[in-house]
């Protein structure tokens, strides 16, 4: 379930872009299991014909042999995803804390400019920057949840803490194992939307599903993109348009 490595490499000319599709999804520092859900369902999306799908993973610091958001957004340029097969997964850290620093009504702009070339992007991130970056926006952050010890607090943590900083509606995914464990994790998602309302004020969208049955992980996959946001990348000018040379990391092409 876990992808080889992180990948992020390269430069590409400047290509008139209409923007990717940006789905925050809040990270926890005590998430281990919610990350093989995320991997499953970018690899689901990516099955479904949407090519091009990236997962920014703001808890991975850019290395000189891991580059990744922070290398892009520095160049004005960012990786293409040319003949994808695999989704892809680079490192976002230093990148985001770079764009949360900068602040202002186009952080979230400088974002989508360098993953413009990918059609969908799962931002995996802590509340404190998807709040800085989406504030405003027409989204619904994604909370997941998978059956196991403090889920359901870890859960109601990430909705407080976004809710405190930004008035954004999550939806929290709860994703069971097995079909048994179905009636459980509904039981549990009604009681996170109880305690929301009265203790928050709000209750998210829930929803509950069987990741052993890959139609259903399929449909939420697709359910789940109707709270993602396009924003909208302004071509910039093609003054020449260098020769290219392609290198690969892990299926996805760097120019």
């Amino acid at each position: 379930m876990w992808p080889d490595a992180h990948q992020g490499a390269g430069l590409l000319g400047f290509v008139p872009g209409q923007g990717p599709r940006l789905l925050p999804v809040l990270s926890h520092p005590g998430a281990t299991l919610e990350l093989e859900v995320l991997w499953q369902l970018a690899r689901t999306l990516q099955d479904a014909g949407h090519g091009g799908t990236l997962v920014l993973d703001a808890g991975a610091t850019e290395r000189a042999a891991e580059p990744g958001l922070a290398q892009w957004l520095q160049a004005q340029t960012g990786a293409w995803p040319e003949g994808v097969r695999e989704f892809a997964v680079v490192p976002a850290a230093q990148g985001m804390a770079d764009l949360v620093a900068r602040g202002g009504a186009r952080a979230l702009e400088h974002l989508a400019d360098a993953v413009r070339h990918f059609s969908l992007v799962l931002l995996y991130a802590p509340p404190v920057q998807v709040a800085a970056l989406f504030a405003g926006r027409c989204v619904s952050p994604l909370v997941l949840n998978v059956p196991g010890d403090a889920a359901l607090l870890r859960s109601y943590a990430l909705l407080k803490r976004t809710m405190s900083l930004a008035p954004l509606r999550c939806t929290v995914a709860g994703v069971a194992w097995r079909p048994d464990d179905l009636p459980v994790l509904r039981n549990t998602l009604q009681v996170l939307r109880q305690r929301c309302q009265q203790w928050l004020g709000e209750s998210p969208r829930t929803v509950a599903v069987d990741g052993s049955d890959e139609e259903a992980l399929g449909t939420l996959a697709l359910q789940l993109m109707e709270g993602a946001c396009m924003v909208q990348v302004a071509p910039a000018p093609l003054a020449h348009e260098p020769q290219r040379a392609t290198t690969r990391y892990h299926e996805c092409s760097m120019v």
